[in-house]
């Protein structure tokens, strides 16, 4: 998954993580002097591991650079995808979409 992911990034494609899945994205070096989130549970043993990553506590998502994005939790997740909606289709879109999914959450409206 590692080769992976760098093979991904090197394409320019749109790269989104959710939970810890923030450990691959530092494992493949993706993350090193940005700006990045993982769930709460997991904030010391992710600093630790990745001392490069300018690890943010207490942020719902983060874009780390013009196409990578880490979230929290599950929820959080939802908020990023909803968010990544409405960068490429609109706020009508996104707002459209959390409604079919029944999702009251708000985190994704910057």
């Amino acid at each position: 998954m590692i080769e992976w992911l760098k093979k991904v990034d090197g394409q320019k494609k749109l790269i989104l993580s959710v939970c810890t899945g923030a450990f691959k994205l530092g494992e493949a070096g993706l993350l090193d002097g940005k700006p990045a989130t993982t769930h709460h549970d997991f904030f010391d043993r992710f600093a630790m591991k990745y001392p490069k990553v300018k690890l943010q506590k207490g942020k719902r998502f983060l874009q780390s650079d013009n196409r990578t994005f880490t979230p929290g939790g599950l929820s959080s997740g939802i908020d990023l995808a909803l968010h990544v909606v409405d960068l490429y289709y609109g706020r009508e879109v996104a707002q459209r979409t959390a409604t079919y999914m029944e999702y009251e959450g708000t985190g994704w409206k910057r």
